[in-house]
Order: C-alpha cells, then structure tokens, then sequence
C-alpha cells in the first residue's frame, strides 16, 4: 500500500499513525467463513473500494438518499449550540473519512480566533491526509494529528486531555454496526474517555417504510451499484471469478425488527472460486447473501442504551421531516 507524504512545511498536520498495511490484507480467513455460514454473508468493508466509494458519494448525493442531506443541515443549524455546551475542547473523530461535515464545527472555533485540536481516526491513511491537508488550509488556528488506524487501536494511543474531549461518530455509520459491535464501540469509548467527555453522534430513526425504501433505492442505481461492486472487490483482491450481472440487488425493510437490509441475491444456481484463497462456494437460484444493515432506531431506546453504557443525553436535535437526529451524549 502506497502511503501519501505530507507536504513540505506544513507543521500542522502530522501522523500518530500511519499504518502501511492494507486493512483487509488479512481478511481471507473472514471471507471464507463467512461464505461458508448459513445465511452467507460479505463483510460490508468490501462496498469501500475506490469505485465502491465513488458509487456511494454519487449515492449520497441523489434527492432519495436524505441522511447525509439533513445531517449537514442539522449541523450547520446547531454548530454554535454544540460548541457553547461542550466548550473549545480538542475533537476525536472516528470513521472521519473526508471530514467534510466536520468543518462546520471546525468553523465556530474559527470564529473565536481559538485553536483546535482534531484527531481524525480512519483506516484510509489517503483519504486522511487529504482531508487533513484541506482542513488545516481552511482554519489556521487548527492543528491535524491523523491516527491511520482503527477505533480499538487508536484510542490507547490518543494523548491525555486534561480540560476534556469531544469524541464525533458521525454518518449514521453507528445504524451500521450489529449489536454486538454497538456494545463493542460503546465500551471502548467508555474505558478511553473521562468524566464529563462528549460524543456527538448522528443517527437515523424509525420512520415511514416508504421514505427508508426510496433511500436506498435511489433512481440512479448508485446504491445498488456500490452493494454489488463488492462482488468485483472479492475478484479483483482474491482472484475470483464472481459473474457479477449474475447477482441481484435486494434492499427492504423490517419495520418490526427497525432495520433495513441489504442483500445480494443469486439469480441463478452457480459456483465462484476465490483462488488466492483457494476457496469454491456454490449458491442457488434466489439465495440471499447478507451484505448490509441499517438500523433505524427510537430515540428514547438509544437513550436507554447509552445509559447501561455509562453516557446520558445532555442535548438531542431531531429533524421532524426526515427524522434523522444528532445526539450529544456525556460520559459520567
């Protein structure tokens, strides 16, 4: 993996981290097990190649797909809210990839002419750098220490801060994990945090069945396209000879179980090899391989799960249209 080079006499951005290797370089034994399970199952990681990236930008931007929409407008409405109840503390955010939401509240420690420190953590040591370059050329009272790892290895590795943090998991990316990695982050952060910390987290809620449908059906195909670009990701990384116009799109709705399901259904019978991994799987006609999953969650269940975790709710904002909210969370 080729790593980005910082630029000459930038002394404001710098690594903590800076990991060389793939993240997925050791995943084969994953890929295996999960395509050997019953229901088969693709780690959602392998949407997020760089086409699968691209796809899913496109699909951000599409009328249907409101979350990233309507998580900007709450946040540039309620930017200086959060930073007069949180104060000027240094910002860890996880999963940051682009960072471009997070210039908002980059912005209202801009105006107070007070300088910020921003931990962005992110397996995508590129993309980290890039966004890292952009921001600190926006704000100059802001200070850029990348952590090019995952949340488990970066937060031991972040300094002590005295006067508090701001942790950020923003993108509904907390609607993506099961729950056993919700309750996996939740004690993470909890064990690397302090009394009187912040986390702003974003998530999207319960809402009509038509609105979540529309999202991740978008007119242009996009979220389809980015869901089964993971078959081109297991080809390329593994040597495999999935035929992709073979496999279908499948995403709907459980309004009992709160979440929304995304899968790849075989259209006919038929095997694959993956012969880096030197792996064969066969699949039926109309046999669904679990892809991903988005909860969409009560506002008061989220509540009553941060609290076992050890976090109460100090402020919540909630779009009533779209039904998507930002929650700042305190820890005790």
């Amino acid at each position: 993996m080729r790593l980005p080079s910082l630029r000459a006499g930038d002394e404001r951005v710098r690594f903590l981290r800076r990991s060389a290797e793939d993240p997925l370089s050791h995943d084969g034994p994953n890929v295996i097990r999960n395509l050997r399970r019953s229901p088969k199952k693709i780690a959602s990681l392998y949407v997020y190649d760089e086409r699968g990236t691209r796809l899913y930008e496109q699909q951000c931007k599409t009328p249907e797909y409101y979350l990233r929409r309507v998580e900007a407008q709450l946040l540039r409405a309620h930017a200086r809210e959060i930073v007069e109840l949180c104060g000027l503390l240094p910002i860890v955010e996880l999963g940051a990839g682009t960072a471009e939401k997070t210039g908002l509240l980059l912005a209202e420690y801009a105006r107070r002419g007070t300088r910020c420190d921003y931990y962005p953590v992110d397996l995508d040591t590129e993309t980290l750098l890039v966004a890292a370059h952009r921001l600190a050329a926006d704000f100059p009272h802001l200070w850029v220490h990348c952590v090019g790892a995952s949340y488990r290895e970066a937060l031991p590795m972040l300094p002590a801060f005295p006067r508090g943090q701001l942790f950020l998991f923003l993108g509904s990316a907390f609607g993506n994990l099961e729950n056993l990695e919700i309750d996996d982050l939740l004690s993470h952060l909890f064990r690397h945090s302090a009394a009187g910390d912040y986390v702003l987290l974003a998530a999207d809620l319960e809402k009509d069945a038509a609105s979540i449908e529309r999202a991740y059906h978008d007119s242009a195909g996009y979220g389809a396209q980015s869901t089964l670009n993971m078959l081109s990701h297991l080809n390329r990384r593994y040597g495999g000879n999935f035929r992709v116009e073979q496999f279908g799109y499948r995403s709907v709705y459980d309004a009992t179980a709160k979440r929304n399901e995304v899968h790849i259904e075989s259209l006919t019978d038929q095997t694959v090899t993956l012969a880096q991994l030197g792996f064969t799987v066969t699949f039926v006609r109309s046999e669904l391989i679990e892809a991903e999953v988005m909860w969409k969650f009560d506002p008061d269940d989220l509540g009553a799960m941060w609290a076992r975790a050890g976090f109460t709710m100090a402020r919540r904002w909630i779009d009533p249209v779209f039904r998507y909210g930002l929650f700042l969370l305190r820890r005790r």
